[in-house]
């Protein structure tokens, strides 16, 4: 006799799936994606190491990270001194090193400028590749890992995109640079002032006018 509606009795006799068979079934899949992203991670780390090509990079982040490299790179070429300050460290730190780069001919590529600054030349990646990181975590659709030493806190964030892990960007650079960001804070510095304090400590033995003037478009 068939069974009514609620039944446990699929069709065709067939037993419904179990609550535990689908908890099984959810952990084999996070399982997996939590292989995907170490993997991931690690691929991504030997292309910024080995200077990959930008659509090999790209490939590598979230499609809002790729409009905001592209909205940054428009802010580098316009901003002026008043903009530059509603900028975080991050962003105006990224901001005056590609002028530094323009006004003193440093450029290697001809596009995507932005990218390639931030992931090769800006250092912020340099600040997870020194220190040991925790495990990786997964939660449903995001990804995540910290410090070993706090691995609950995280300092870099991926999205799960239908097939495969993308690190996100945008929510990542605030995390690895959240410690300089708190020396603006005791200084009572702007991100742009603690941007050219940065600036100056890396190249002040090679370049001059590491100063105000990086505020200012200088005629892209």
């Amino acid at each position: 006799m068939a069974g009514c509606a609620g039944s446990s009795q699929g069709s065709a006799g067939e037993p419904t799936e179990t609550a535990a068979v689908r908890d099984a079934k959810v952990k084999a899949q996070e399982s997996q994606k939590l292989v995907m992203l170490e993997e991931m991670y690690e691929l991504f780390k030997s292309s910024v190491k080995n200077r990959a090509p930008h659509d090999i990079l790209l490939d590598f982040l979230t499609d809002p990270s790729e409009d905001w490299l592209n909205e940054l790179e428009s802010h580098a070429k316009s901003y002026d001194a008043a903009a530059m300050d509603t900028c975080q460290f991050y962003e105006a730190y990224a901001i005056v090193l590609y002028r530094l780069y323009e006004r003193e001919h440093l450029w290697t590529v001809p596009d995507y400028r932005m990218l390639y600054l931030l992931l090769y030349d800006s250092g912020f990646l340099d600040v997870v590749d020194h220190v040991k990181m925790g495990p990786f975590e997964v939660r449903n659709d995001r990804g995540s890992v910290g410090l070993a030493s706090s691995p609950k806190v995280p300092i870099m964030l991926f999205n799960w995109d239908d097939t495969k892990w993308k690190l996100d960007l945008i929510e990542t650079l605030p995390l690895i640079t959240k410690g300089v960001e708190a020396t603006a804070a005791k200084k009572n510095w702007t991100g742009a002032k603690l941007a050219l304090y940065w600036l100056d400590k890396k190249y002040h033995l090679q370049y001059s006018r590491l100063d105000e003037s990086l505020f200012e478009p200088i005629g892209f």
